[in-house]
């Protein structure tokens, strides 16, 4: 780290113990690391951050988000990347941690092939085109995540509280 803090793009690292091992050393090195989630800086999604701190929408019970992309992406973008949690979904995680305001403390996640056949013969999430998560926090908020990678009316990202 150099004594500077780090910026990264998502993913940390393509597996657990270097993901572990890059938090580590900046820890070790005094410096903060942050990871480029750039849906925390939409205006629409700190109006909605903003309105759950401010109790215009009273207690947070459920947060449910959706994100679709216009059709799938290449073969060559699925393979090696992680599959569709770490490269579509980590948003929308990210998104319920932030408006939950607390780290989850139970995940259950799920996923099929649907849309792009060419990708089921990739290792794990890889072969998914479509998943499902929930979530729960420490304060009783749950969270529903549902993601695919086509639509067939275009690109959608919502989020309710």
């Amino acid at each position: 780290a150099n004594g500077k803090h780090v910026f990264c793009e998502k993913p940390i690292a393509t597996d657990l113990a270097e993901t572990v091992e890059a938090i580590n050393a900046c820890n070790e090195a005094g410096v903060k690391l942050m990871i480029g989630l750039q849906r925390r800086f939409d205006p629409n999604f700190l109006r909605v951050r903003r309105a759950i701190e401010e109790k215009e929408v009273g207690d947070t019970i459920i947060i449910k988000t959706c994100s679709r992309d216009p059709s799938p992406p290449p073969y060559e973008y699925v393979k090696g990347g992680g599959g569709i949690f770490n490269d579509m979904a980590v948003h929308d995680l990210d998104m319920t941690r932030f408006l939950a305001g607390d780290d989850p403390i139970e995940i259950l996640a799920v996923g099929s092939c649907h849309i792009d056949k060419s990708i089921e013969d990739l290792p794990g999430s890889e072969a998914f085109d479509t998943a499902s998560c929930i979530v729960r926090y420490p304060n009783g908020v749950s969270a529903m995540v549902d993601v695919c990678r086509q639509s067939s009316y275009g690109y959608d990202q919502r989020a309710e509280v």
